[in-house]
């Protein structure tokens, strides 16, 4: 074989698989939107999402209840033991409920979540309601 058929095969094994990784990146990035499109309007991710805001938006009201209560049975209390329990309790209620409100907003800003809240729903929930 002749020196310059050498130099072509072996820059033919080189040259291929490169050739091959770049088109395959560039077929990666041109389909990635597509693909991002068809996993979120999957209808397990849709039903998700939209339950997901009721439920959600239930647990915050049912632990703002839950923190009412409480602050009547702390203002009821005479004894200071039970009155630094309850302080406790309702210090971890309130934090819960913030964390909760924080991860409602949260989502309710994410484009590919809040195309699938229902419009009866608020948009954001004041942090202020768990205190």
């Amino acid at each position: 074989m002749k020196r310059s058929h050498i130099i072509m095969i072996i820059m033919a094994i080189l040259i291929l698989p490169i050739t091959c990784a770049v088109h395959y990146m560039a077929c990666n990035v041109a389909t990635a939107p597509t693909r991002v499109i068809n996993k979120v309007v999957t209808a397990d991710n849709i039903l998700h999402n939209y339950e997901w805001f009721y439920d959600v938006l239930h647990k915050v009201k049912a632990r703002q209840g839950q923190i009412k209560q409480h602050k009547g049975f702390l203002k009821s209390e005479a004894d200071s033991k039970e009155k630094r329990r309850l302080r406790i309790e309702l210090a971890a209620m309130q934090q819960s409920c913030r964390d909760l409100v924080e991860q409602y907003n949260a989502n309710s800003k994410k484009l590919n979540r809040r195309l699938f809240k229902a419009k009866d729903l608020p948009y954001q929930i004041d942090i202020n309601q768990c205190e």
